[in-house]
């Protein structure tokens, strides 16, 4: 599948053309965008390299979600375009986990660290795509109502803050402390995204804006536990994060299919798909992430690092470096400091530890 997400794009140049009108009538023009309905200042977001599509198992429900879903959503009165873009949103969300399963699938298969880090970028340039779909969902509900929102600009601060730091890729002092940030980020964004949700104006409070919101706010919750399980090496819960978040949004999803104002027809092909997704993903993700990264404790545990301290400090690191597909001069040295340690610098053979822990069957 190749999507582009030409949708999301559509929705950005719609935003985009409210906003300029915007700020020729009141003379604007600088970077960051006003917003004169809530008399603040839409941050600007760091930019993704891409937002093509990355191929993974989770592509069918993202297909789903885009081509019927999306389309239904738009129609709503009022409140359409912000709630597909909120649904363009969460579909971009579900590359992250496609692009991290990938990328522990080819450390596995190739036991080349290059490739994995590699294929990271695209794990960071989803959660750019996803939190720009958001945002530019947002500043149309700010040009949707006559009074201002409450929370909306300190969570769009978030979201720009957040981003920020995916695309710096920052590496500090403390191993892994850098991933910690980020990820505390996601939750902040999460909390304020559930309460923006259960509190919208009466104008914009329609069921599938709301549940689509809460879900949003899911999804970035899950991503900073899903993000944390990579760099603390624990392949077993990240399965079970990836699950629980197909659940939550399958059960999201078929509970109130009754109430969310979208036809069943644009309904059932996703909560099919999710479904599918649930019995297949989990399974898969787990039986190759656990033992990979169980290799790569064992490889990172067993050679020195000139930042210090432990092994999943070390690929905290490597994951917050490699998400931004270049970043900061500290990140890219980190980067290709574990990098090398996982090559086998320091005497400890990755394609010997993974064929341990995968009881010397390594997966097809």
């Amino acid at each position: 599948m190749t999507k582009n997400h030409s949708a999301g794009r559509a929705l950005t140049l719609a935003a985009t053309a409210v906003f300029t009108l915007a700020l020729s009538a009141c003379g604007g023009g600088s970077n960051a965008v006003s917003d004169t309905v809530n008399t603040a200042v839409m941050p600007t977001l760091a930019a993704p390299k891409s937002c093509t599509n990355i191929a993974g198992q989770l592509d069918p429900v993202q297909t789903a979600v885009t081509t019927q879903l999306r389309p239904a959503v738009l129609a709503l009165p009022t409140i359409g375009a912000s709630a597909a873009g909120a649904t363009t949103a969460l579909a971009q969300t579900l590359d992250t986990v496609d692009a991290l399963s990938n990328a522990l699938t080819t450390l596995a298969r190739t036991q080349n660290p290059q490739q994995f880090t590699s294929q990271l970028g695209g794990a960071g340039d989803s959660i750019l795509c996803s939190s720009a779909s958001l945002s530019d969902a947002l500043a149309l509900l700010a040009t949707a109502q006559t009074a201002p929102i409450p929370g909306l600009s300190t969570l769009q601060q978030t979201l720009a803050t957040a981003t920020q730091r995916v695309a710096d890729g920052l590496v500090g002092t403390a191993p892994g402390g850098d991933l910690t940030v980020l990820t505390n980020q996601l939750v902040t964004l999460a909390n304020q995204l559930a309460a923006l949700s259960g509190n919208l104006p009466p104008q914009l409070n329609q069921p599938y804006l709301a549940e689509i919101l809460a879900l949003n706010a899911t999804a970035f919750r899950s991503l900073a536990l899903i993000l944390g399980d990579v760099g603390a090496l624990n392949g077993t819960k990240l399965a079970t994060d990836v699950t629980a978040l197909l659940l939550t949004t399958t059960n999201t999803l078929q509970g109130a299919a009754v109430r969310l104002g979208v036809p069943s027809a644009a309904l059932t092909p996703v909560t099919t798909q999710l479904n599918v997704a649930v019995q297949t993903v989990g399974a898969g993700l787990g039986a190759v992430a656990a033992p990979t990264l169980q290799a790569v404790s064992a490889v990172l545990g067993g050679v020195s690092s000139t930042a210090g301290g432990t092994a999943a400090g070390s690929f905290s690191d490597l994951l917050d470096g490699a998400l931004a597909g270049g970043g900061s001069t500290a990140s890219l040295g980190r980067v290709t400091e574990v990098t090398q340690q996982l090559g086998g610098a320091g005497g400890v053979n990755l394609l010997s530890a993974l064929l341990q822990s995968f009881g010397g069957i390594l997966p097809r």
